[in-house]
């Protein structure tokens, strides 16, 4: 049976010289792995430009209970991007939290306001005309809410750390090395009380915006379970600095 839903893509996989898979996080169906043919060929149909990392695009798919690799029938692009594919702050950006967002989202049931954040984000980061150096950080945050482990607490003169482990403000440091002192726990509390509209605002300088972006990456593995190395934070680091 065939169905009709909106996705992001997040990760592909060629099969054949002219096939390949795509793993597809869908409105309809939450993160999906599917097959498609006569991408790559001269005479191809398909545009392999519709399958590019975080590439907005409009589905018809087969989704049954039975084993094997569903199909995609038809992908159109729904949202093309203006301002991405050519920022080269934008596009590091995106890659970024591609490759988190390809190493966070584990589960196959669907999560309609998940994929709409996640979605409605990308087309923020494809219009905003302020800097957009502090997005991810923005956004991470926010994802971490919809995955169930949004920090707890807040920075104050009786908790001035924050413990990436637990994941929350303490008024001690722990005895290991996975913690934010002050400064660096005061601004990710000021990232906490923020949004895209106003995070320009918040000044981070290079030294500091290098331990947040480690410190993020971090945070997350330490949550999620076989999480893995992430290859992009060294481009994004060199290109935002």
């Amino acid at each position: 049976m065939l169905h009709k839903t909106n996705g992001i893509v997040l990760h592909t996989i060629n099969y054949t010289d002219s096939s390949l898979i795509a793993k597809i996080y869908t409105e309809k169906f939450g993160l999906q792995s599917y097959m498609t043919n006569g991408v790559r060929g001269k005479k191809s149909k398909t545009k392999a430009s519709l399958f590019q990392p975080m590439a907005l695009v409009e589905l018809v798919v087969s989704n049954s209970d039975k084993p094997g690799l569903k199909r995609i029938s038809e992908i159109n692009c729904s949202h093309p991007y203006s301002d991405i594919p050519y920022n080269i702050v934008k596009s590091s950006i995106a890659i970024f939290l591609n490759e988190m967002l390809f190493r966070s989202l584990k589960e196959e049931h669907p999560d309609e306001d998940l994929f709409l954040f996640i979605k409605n984000s990308l087309l923020i980061l494809d219009l905003k005309t302020e800097s957009c150096t502090n997005f991810h950080f923005c956004f991470l945050l926010q994802l971490s809410r919809f995955l169930g482990f949004y920090p707890q607490g807040s920075f104050s003169e009786k908790t001035p750390t924050f413990e990436l482990v637990e994941g929350k403000f303490v008024s001690i440091a722990p005895s290991h090395n996975n913690y934010l002192k002050t400064p660096i726990a005061k601004l990710l509390n000021e990232l906490l009380n923020t949004n895209f509209e106003k995070m320009h605002a918040i000044k981070i300088d290079s030294f500091q915006r290098k331990i947040l972006l480690h410190s993020f990456v971090l945070f997350f593995q330490f949550q999620i379970q076989s999480f893995g190395e992430v290859k992009s934070l060294a481009v994004l680091e060199e290109v935002i600095g």
